[in-house]
């Protein structure tokens, strides 16, 4: 049986298999030859080449980049679809829909979208465009997204959440502006103007297809470089500077010079065109001088950024004068390009433009008569002798009633013999500081007065330091000054103490001291005691640098023994 089993298995298999030979024993003696045919082969061509579909490198694409459909926007949602299969796909098309029967008020989007054929191993590229009114809800769009194939080779859907606000308007706004001229001082016919300005987007929402363009009223102002700008968006907050440079003719009669600046947007309404002017017998500075304010939009939360610090603009004024004040203020910053062989870092940053604001506060807070306030910038050893000599000599004549003001931001230096300070002009360097201005000198000038109330203000340092470099650096020491001895009505207000360095305050574009000197008489319209305007200065000053620059720098004063018990209570005003 076991036999009989077995032979009919190889019987089937044998019948099965043409082509083939193989030998079969029959019983225990007979041997039978039987011939196998040819295997039976499967043709690939037989299975069928389907389709694979894929959805890959999916992308949310926003005008403002916050990842958010903002109200008034367009938006896309980008992918590619791949067919990784064998096989065509056919008659594609993309089904675009919100989960759930979703409905977001002022929210449009292309719904189909036809592809056609995909042949195998090939990628299409799909964009889906969003529309945003500005009536858009605050809302979570969740939208799904079906490739769908003609046989049903469809792709797995893609779904995507993205957040959806109402819109919210720019504000583009002229934030700050300022005239200089190449060299400073008053403008000069036929010689370059600049303009720099700072536009700002103030509002919530971005703001698109900007443009800014200058204009003249008088015929007689002349463009010299660009009069138009534009750029393709500001994000809110966002700041652009941009300089515009002309000059007047000799033909120009008008006692100022307005610049009509237009700004638009893609919107037509969220911009605001403005007129600012410069005085032609206005002292205007190399890098920076008069600046204008626009109104704010007191719902902005955004604060507005400026080319020129808070102590610039919003100077107090009195209607007061007195005759008997008179002010000599120096400001020295450019040494390099006095002498030859220094570089940039020599030069005293801001020292022009603490000069020029502290001389506008002179005049219009503490009521010194314009024409009795010398304002130098950049001074030669000449020059300061002659100012110096000038304004002791002016007050010698009214005596016992003068008051005198003497503001310095420069280079201070000490002979390295006998360590006596020198107030450093622009044509003198650390290798001929004895060809400076001798501190003791100043004073004694000043004290041969007779004046009732003599005020210092040393911006400066004596120790061979500065605010970036000083003009002792190459020696890498610092040399501490004598103590000078004040005789007269002498209060001395110093930057530093003796072995400190004077230092920038960059966020506000003038020296540390000056700018909370400035501040203070900003705040109180300058009636205040000469202790209590002490007492600020020294402690906002010797607190922030510590905070911006990390180093110490603590002021000082220094009064004459004829004002010992009384200087407390002088009135700057």
């Amino acid at each position: 049986m076991k036999t009989l089993l077995s032979f009919g298995l190889i019987a089937v298999f044998l019948a099965l298999s043409p082509g083939l030979e193989a030998q079969v024993i029959q019983g225990s003696s007979t041997v039978k030859k039987i011939k196998i045919g040819k295997p039976v082969v499967v043709s690939s061509r037989s299975v069928k080449a389907i389709p694979d579909l894929v959805i890959k490198n999916e992308v949310f694409n926003d005008v403002s980049g916050n990842n958010v459909i903002d109200g008034g926007e367009s938006a896309y949602i980008n992918f590619k679809i791949q067919n990784i299969g064998t096989g065509g796909a056919k008659n594609v098309i993309v089904n675009v829909s919100l989960k759930n029967n979703q409905i977001i008020k002022g929210l449009t989007f292309t719904k189909k979208i036809e592809i056609g054929n995909i042949p195998p191993n090939s990628v299409k590229d799909v964009s889906i465009p969003l529309r945003a009114g500005m009536d858009l809800a605050e809302s979570m769009a969740e939208f799904k997204i079906e490739v769908i194939e003609a046989e049903e080779y469809d792709a797995y859907p893609l779904e995507m959440r993205i957040a959806t606000q109402p819109f919210q308007p720019p504000n583009l706004v002229l934030a700050d502006a300022q005239f200089s001229t190449l060299t400073g001082g008053k403008i000069i016919k036929l010689s370059p103007i600049n303009l720099k300005v700072l536009v700002q987007n103030i509002g919530k929402g971005n703001a698109r297809d900007i443009t800014l363009s200058f204009n003249f009223t008088n015929p007689s102002c002349k463009y010299i470089d660009t009069t138009r700008y534009s750029f393709i968006s500001m994000k809110p907050g966002e700041t652009k500077e941009l300089d515009f440079a002309f000059l007047v003719t000799r033909k120009y009669s008008e006692s100022s010079i307005p610049v009509q600046i237009k700004l638009t947007e893609s919107f037509g309404k969220y911009s605001r065109d403005t007129t600012v002017s410069v005085k032609l017998d206005q002292d205007l500075l190399a890098q920076n001088s008069v600046s204008v304010t626009p109104v704010f939009t007191p719902e902005v939360t955004i604060e507005k950024q400026s080319l020129s610090s808070d102590v610039d603009k919003n100077i107090p004024e009195t209607s007061q004068k007195n005759e008997n004040k008179f002010a000599l203020i120096i400001g020295n910053e450019e040494y390099a390009q006095k002498q030859s062989g220094l570089s940039t870092e020599i030069n005293v940053e801001y020292a022009r433009s603490d000069a020029a604001v502290f001389r506008d506060y002179v005049v219009k807070t503490l009521g010194f008569p314009e024409d009795q306030v010398v304002l130098l910038t950049d001074a030669t050893t000449g020059q300061m002798n002659q100012k110096l000599e000038l304004i002791s000599k002016t007050c010698s004549k009214v005596g016992k009633d003068a008051e005198l003001l003497f503001y310095y931001a420069g280079h201070g230096l000490p002979d390295e013999v006998t360590h006596i300070p020198y107030l450093i002009p622009v044509d003198v360097n650390g290798t001929n500081v004895t060809l400076g201005i001798k501190l003791s000198d100043v004073y004694k000038k000043f004290s041969e007065t007779g004046a009732k109330k003599i005020s210092i203000f040393l911006d400066a340092c004596f120790t061979g330091g500065g605010r970036e470099s000083g003009l002792l650096a190459a020696r890498s020491v610092k040399v501490k000054p004598t103590e000078e001895i004040l005789a007269g009505n002498f209060v001395v207000f110093s930057a530093t103490n003796k072995d400190q360095s004077a230092l920038p305050y960059n966020k506000q574009k003038h020296g540390m001291f000056t700018y909370f000197l400035l501040k203070k008489l900003q705040e109180s319209k300058g009636n205040i005691t000469y202790q209590e305007f002490t007492d600020y200065v020294i402690k906002n000053v010797s607190k922030e640098s510590l905070v911006v620059n990390q180093k110490e720098q603590d002021p000082t004063v220094n009064v004459s023994p004829d004002v010992v018990s009384s200087w407390q209570t002088w009135k700057l005003k």
